[in-house]
């Protein structure tokens, strides 16, 4: 975990999950559950199996299997994943590319979706 009031610049590679709550200026490569707290700040890529985002991601994220935007994040950046849920009130300004259960996540394996987020007021 990476508390609320850490800054940390570089990369970070990590076996298990992570969860962040400061800010990160750099990238992330998690082989488990990435989640990004409501206070957390990434500005970077983000590779990982699974991500939550709560907080603000300016930079591409691969989530090998699913991806949650929950109310509140701020995704600036494009997205490639399996699966993707997005919540009402959940930013996303960048590109979704999706593939089929049984297909890596890569640039080449990838179709193009048109997103368009409507906030709820």
């Amino acid at each position: 975990m990476i508390t609320i009031g850490t800054i940390v610049k570089g990369i970070i590679t990590i076996a298990g999950g992570l969860h962040l709550e400061g800010t990160l200026e750099g990238d992330i490569i998690c082989k488990g559950k990435v989640v990004i707290g409501p206070q957390g700040k990434v500005k970077g890529n983000v590779n990982c199996d699974t991500a939550v985002l709560y907080g603000l991601l300016q930079g591409d994220i691969r989530a090998m299997n699913e991806l949650y935007m929950k109310s509140g994040c701020m995704v600036k950046g494009d997205v490639y994943t399996r699966k993707l849920e997005i919540e009402p009130n959940a930013g996303f300004d960048g590109v979704c590319n999706t593939t089929g259960m049984n297909v890596p996540v890569k640039d080449k394996n990838t179709k193009v979706e048109k997103v368009m987020v409507v906030e709820e007021k």
